[in-house]
């Protein structure tokens, strides 16, 4: 099975209460729908404060969550001065403290930031038919160019998942792996995390 790679990008996922506080209490607009179902770019923005640095304009993804979550690059974690752990999306206990920025307010967003652990989105009717389930560790390869594998792949399935490899962009770049390669399913093992 083919599976499309998806390069991530910095950017935040807001709460109820961080986007009522960033953004006046306006709603987030979407700009674009992404491959996952009901989420999309929002046309809000906001900038990341770090001890060393900055970045402006990083985007937000909607719909709310129940918490903030700022996903970073590793390189982008340097640039800030901040520890961000490698870790699942939505693992943010002992994760890094950044500043989050608008023109109408300003956030600690404590707690919230992490570098996304490469991973494998899929529903549960493929998955089934593959053989995995959610947390399950696996490895892909780069179609069309043997040799370009990546390892330690985590499964997530979830209803609501279309089917896609996402990694972030320090891991592509020396690979030239770009979003609209695919991938495909070399093996798995059973590994929960």
């Amino acid at each position: 099975m083919d599976i499309p790679v998806v390069v991530q990008h910095r950017h935040v996922h807001l709460s109820q209460e961080d986007t009522r506080v960033l953004f006046g209490g306006n709603a987030l607009e979407s700009i674009r729908a992404i491959d996952q179902r009901d989420q999309f770019v929002s046309k809000s923005q906001v900038s990341v404060h770090g001890p060393r640095g900055s970045f402006p304009e990083l985007s937000v993804l909607g719909p709310v969550r129940a918490r903030t979550q700022v996903e970073l690059s590793a390189s982008d974690a340097f640039a800030l001065g901040v520890d961000a752990p490698l870790r699942l999306s939505g693992d943010l206990d002992r994760s890094a403290t950044v500043i989050l920025k608008t023109d109408l307010g300003e956030i600690q967003a404590k707690m919230s930031t992490i570098i996304p652990i490469r991973h494998v989105h899929l529903p549960p009717s493929v998955a089934e038919t593959l053989g995995l389930a959610h947390h399950d560790v696996v490895s892909v390869s780069l179609k069309d160019r043997e040799g370009t594998v990546f390892d330690q792949v985590v499964v997530r399935v979830h209803p609501t998942f279309t089917p896609a490899f996402h990694l972030t962009k320090d891991e592509a770049a020396p690979r030239w792996v770009q979003t609209g390669d695919f991938v495909t399913l070399l093996f798995s093992r059973n590994v929960e995390l």
